[in-house]
């Protein structure tokens, strides 16, 4: 089963994740924790999904410009553990089956840049988490207990562009993880608005919201969105129906509404619908279009090629990728589409995402081994 990157967001999957949830009580596995509760595996991973939940009511009013300036920043146990090469998806409580893999924050990462644009940044320690469940659990409580902040590594990612910024995050003990504490410490944010988003494994946003508005420092903190994981592949209305209550909202469909440009990607006689971001890096690009790239697929998960120009605007890089992504890359000098993620979705060098294909991608999988690839504006 393969669909569009935006199309993903909207239809029912069955997957599971690598967000976390906070304390209950499991029959299957009784964890002591530092609250009194019993904290299971479902709580540091969050589980698949079928209904979506209700979101929290808004008693904000704060309005900001739809697309503008907007920061998408969250933290994940996948990109922060290393997990073995022969997990078992069908099994495992943390392997999405269809296309790759995302953890469920990345996932409502993904679906609030669907509506309202913005550039995504994964929170990523120095060192990885644990796979196995006891050691995170005790490493967590550990942290927390001594109000340990993780190193993170080392990003370019410059938060003075932006007025608005999301954090998500799983709740673990009912609170936020301690490295997007660590985030928050670097990262100055005050003067700016806040909006937190969450999964959680049924008992909600817990005390983070308020941990995120202290050590943030904005004056600004909007109503967040606690998500339950099992319901994350279905909330997409949801998401929808919170953007619009804190009055930020739009549509990727409706460049007027979402500042993101219209574009088409023709591939022989094959022609693709996607978008280009509202981003500086991207208006750069763009003023190259019609642009045509000599492409090679590599790893059955994506196409690149070198480009004969050198862009100014380098903020935004990343090592994680997603199905979709139409980045560049200033190591190597070159565009990529990435239509299939392999088990590891992190690169060894930053990509800068530009955009990204909204058309069905399996139809990558019948091209030659090198085609040439226009990408032009829709008139």
């Amino acid at each position: 089963m393969k669909k569009g990157v935006y199309m993903l967001f909207s239809i029912i999957i069955t997957f599971s994740l690598f967000g976390c949830g906070n304390s209950r009580i499991d029959s299957n596995m009784e964890l002591e924790s530092n609250y009194g509760n019993n904290e299971t595996e479902q709580d540091y991973i969050d589980s698949s999904a079928s209904q979506p939940v209700e979101i929290e009511s808004s008693n904000m009013d704060y309005v900001t410009e739809e697309g503008q300036g907007v920061l998408i920043v969250y933290f994940s146990r996948w990109g922060n553990t290393e997990y073995p090469s022969d997990v078992d998806a069908t099994t495992s409580a943390s392997i999405v089956v269809d296309d790759g893999a995302y953890g469920t924050t990345e996932f409502l990462a993904r679906m609030i840049q669907a509506n309202v644009g913005g550039e995504i940044h994964l929170i990523q320690t120095k060192e990885k988490y644990p796979v196995d469940f006891d050691e995170l659990r005790d490493q967590n409580h550990a942290e927390m207990n001594e109000e340990y902040l993780p190193p993170l590594l080392e990003s370019n990612l410059d938060v003075s562009q932006y007025d608005t910024v999301f954090i998500g995050y799983p709740v673990w003990a009912t609170d936020v993880p301690q490295a997007v504490l660590s985030f928050l410490n670097e990262y100055d944010l005050s003067g700016k608005t806040v909006i937190p988003f969450c999964t959680h494994d049924g008992y909600g946003a817990g005390g983070s919201y308020n941990t995120i508005k202290e050590a943030s420092h904005t004056d600004k903190l909007l109503d967040g969105l606690a998500i339950e994981a099992k319901d994350v592949p279905n909330s997409k209305d949801t998401v929808d129906n919170w953007l619009k209550m804190i009055r930020i909202s739009g549509n990727v469909e409706n460049d007027n509404e979402s500042g993101e440009t219209a574009i088409k990607i023709t591939i022989g006689d094959v022609v693709l619908d996607g978008v280009l971001y509202d981003t500086a890096l991207a208006g750069e690009i763009k003023e190259y279009f019609p642009l045509t790239i000599s492409m090679s697929g590599y790893g059955g998960r994506e196409y690149y090629g070198g480009v004969d120009f050198y862009p100014e605007n380098l903020e935004g890089g990343q090592k994680n990728i997603a199905n979709g992504d139409i980045t560049y890359c200033e190591a190597h000098h070159n565009m990529a589409i990435f239509y299939a993620q392999t088990d590891n979705p992190n690169l060894t060098v930053d990509v800068i995402p530009i955009g990204r294909v909204t058309s069905e991608l399996s139809v990558f999988e019948t091209f030659e081994s090198r085609e040439s690839i226009t990408f032009s504006l829709v008139e």
